[in-house]
């Protein structure tokens, strides 16, 4: 019995176990190749920040368009003034850069904020009303953005209307108050033209 079971341990492995432990060997290193791709993906991912810098200056430039009554483009500038009417904001397309700057009523000049940098470059157009925007930013990613042109009355033009309104109002009232007065005197001079004379009056 002692020697059956030494013989059998000098066989050595079968063809079906090498082939099995050969196989399970492979999938055990393309598992390791996914799980180190995964890592170095990753890794990638948090060093590049150019996906979260886009996400904030996206997220700013709709901000400000979501609060404005206008909105349209010149040149290298896409401007949008407020709901308020005391705001314009100028997204600022500037070689390699991207500014926010900002105007109280529409002249003074308050301040910048850069929302991009290093990008390699843009484009800007104009179709159906929509503004595209297309950005290449310093990793040659492409990023689309698409704005409605507005044209929507502010606050300020709203209430500068409005006052219009009763200022029109008011002065047709008084004209019209003054008409009726100047036909009520006329009324009253025609009664006392053709008024008959009473015999009293005729005797005095």
């Amino acid at each position: 019995m002692r020697k059956s079971v030494i013989a059998k341990s000098k066989k050595g492995f079968t063809l079906l176990e090498l082939t099995v432990s050969l196989f399970l060997l492979v999938i055990l290193t393309l598992l390791l190749m996914l799980i180190l791709q995964t890592t170095i993906n990753t890794s990638k991912r948090f060093l590049d920040y150019s996906n979260y810098e886009y996400a904030l200056a996206h997220r700013k430039i709709l901000q400000i368009y979501n609060n404005s009554a206008k909105v349209t483009q010149e040149k290298h500038y896409i401007i949008m003034t407020s709901k308020d009417g005391m705001e314009d904001v100028r997204i600022n397309f500037n070689d390699n850069q991207i500014y926010m700057d900002k105007f109280k009523n529409s002249n003074d000049f308050a301040g910048y904020i850069l929302l991009l940098k290093h990008i390699k470059g843009y484009t800007l157009s104009v179709e159906d009303e929509t503004i595209h925007i297309l950005i290449v930013d310093k990793n040659n990613h492409e990023r689309d953005m698409y704005l409605k042109k507005k044209d929507e009355k502010t606050d300020k033009e709203k209430a500068k209307e409005e006052k219009e309104k009763e200022e029109k109002a008011r002065k047709e009232k008084e004209n019209q108050e003054n008409n009726n007065k100047y036909n009520k005197t006329d009324n009253h001079v025609e009664i006392e033209k053709t008024k008959p004379i009473t015999d009293n009056e005729e005797g005095s």
